[in-house]
């Protein structure tokens, strides 16, 4: 009989190890106070109303949602003798509010009944705050109650005491958790970069639709046209339209005036620029529009414009090659009545992602594998318009100014700084959305509050981009709207 008393003790006490899980260290939690400290003396059936404050001392927000939802249960995980018909189940007396998060630093005040049970004695439960299956650490708390008969006359009871009174609601935000000071880190390496950007890839089946190119400049300012060794082909002194077609079978690029008439053959690449830094190009046959509604057609490019063959995609290639900070004001990810903070978080992802990729380049199906151009103009990368859209955008354009040169940064390094349109309540790993190979660091789940019940528009990585415009409302600046959707990331000065 002994032995089997002590097996099922045994077993139980098994049962109870196994449901207890230790929390990860990003939970964690300090009872702050409770009421009924000493011990309650009641009747069997009668009912106490008692409360607890704890603060979250741990780095991750408690809520009621997700896998790690928070409640308050039994630390043995079995049923309490002190349950009452409004706990949740009989191990769990409630969840915290579901109407808040609880961010690290808040606190928070749980009131539940506790219901005395007929046996008499002194009877106690012990309870804890539960992150999903795991036990919080530090949020132990225990209610001692003696069941009195109904006869004895019960000691006057204490009064209750009530909670302290909670600080006026601040309505702290997600994006609170990190720092308002702005913090720049001086890592200057490099001189602005330029950016080859490919504007438009044109196949065989597609030759009568673009070809010839026609480009001329606007004002009529002066330009030349160079081969791929940069030796000057043709010098176009009074700056009028120049026609330019290929032959796909023969690998050929012609040079042709206004009037079709041939001026020069060569199986070089070709390049137009002058030493006007200013001047802007025009592709005068390309429609490149409307956009967003607009009824507009970019195709004005600055600096410097490129016709190239890729044998290996069998494509002709329209680049535009500028540089970054002037390519960014090109950069059509932003509406131009935003508001600034937000204007200059895209700015600086938009800067970071380009400045990834010209390190590690992504278009290298070349025949000497080296890349053609850095970036798409289209949102396989970055939606870039090219001039228009900079000359029409000058708030845009201030944000970019004002953060030239920063840069998004993981252990000095520029991050893939991916951003979408919307989430819907949260971001997503990169890995688990299968944008990248393996886990990064920077690019993991957030909450993400103001997307919330809609509708997920993107891949769902980085900076979901309508949530950081509603942060800006609010009154996050751009640091922290970066910082908190880019785990763990620094912004660092770069040139």
């Amino acid at each position: 009989m002994a032995k089997k008393f002590f097996f099922l003790l045994f077993f139980i006490l098994s049962l109870n190890a196994a449901y207890v899980k230790a929390a990860p260290l990003d939970f964690a939690a300090q009872k702050i106070a409770q009421s009924h400290v000493n011990i309650i003396e009641l009747k069997p059936g009668e009912v106490v109303k008692v409360w607890v404050t704890f603060k979250n001392i741990g780095s991750r927000y408690w809520s009621t949602d997700g896998q790690n939802k928070v409640v308050l249960r039994t630390t043995s995980g079995q049923g309490s003798k002190f349950k009452t018909d409004n706990w949740r189940d009989d191990n769990t007396p409630l969840m915290i509010n579901p109407a808040t998060y609880v961010y690290p630093g808040d606190t928070t005040s749980l009131n539940f009944d506790l219901k005395a049970p007929v046996q008499l004695g002194l009877q106690w439960e012990k309870f804890n705050l539960y992150a999903g299956p795991y036990l919080i650490a530090g949020s132990e708390f225990e209610v001692p109650i003696k069941v009195i008969s109904s006869e004895t006359p019960a000691s006057p009871p204490a009064p209750t005491p009530q909670p302290p009174s909670p600080p006026a609601p601040t309505e702290k935000k997600y994006w609170q958790t990190i720092s308002s000071e702005i913090k720049i880190k001086e890592n200057k390496k490099i001189s602005e970069p330029n950016i080859r950007v490919g504007l438009l890839s044109i196949e065989l089946e597609e030759k009568t639709k673009y070809l010839p190119l026609e480009i001329s400049s606007r004002n009529n300012a002066l330009y030349n046209i160079y081969d791929k060794n940069n030796k000057l082909l043709i010098r176009n002194t009074n700056g009028e339209k120049i026609k330019i077609d290929f032959d796909y079978d023969k690998l050929r690029y012609f040079i042709n005036d206004a009037k079709s008439n041939r001026l020069l053959m060569t199986d070089s690449l070709l390049k137009f620029y002058s030493d006007n830094e200013e001047i802007i190009f025009k592709i005068e046959n390309w429609k490149n529009g409307p956009f967003w509604g607009e009824d507009v057609n970019d195709n004005e490019y600055l600096r410097k414009i490129e016709i190239q063959y890729n044998p290996s995609t069998q494509r002709l290639w329209l680049i535009n090659e500028l540089p970054l900070e002037k390519y960014l004001e090109g950069v059509a990810e932003a509406g131009d009545s935003a508001h600034q903070e937000f204007q200059k978080a895209q700015a600086i992802a938009a800067k970071t992602y380009a400045l990834f990729r010209i390190n590690n380049p992504k278009y290298t199906n070349t025949p000497n594998g080296l890349p053609i151009f850095d970036l798409l103009s289209t949102q396989a990368d970055q939606v870039y318009r090219g001039v228009k859209k900079a000359e029409r955008a000058p708030n845009f354009k201030n944000a970019v100014a004002q953060t030239r040169g920063i840069v998004i940064t993981y252990e000095n390094t520029p991050i893939l700084a991916y951003y979408f349109a919307q989430s819907d309540g949260k971001t997503r790993a990169s890995n688990l959305a299968r944008m990248t190979s393996g886990p990064v660091s920077y690019l993991i789940e957030r909450i993400d509050p103001p997307g919330e019940g809609k509708t997920l528009l993107g891949h769902g990585v980085g900076l979901p981009q309508r949530s950081a415009i509603s942060a800006a409302s609010e009154g996050a600046n751009y640091s922290q709207i970066l910082k908190y959707y880019y785990f763990g990331a620094e912004l660092s000065k770069f040139y």
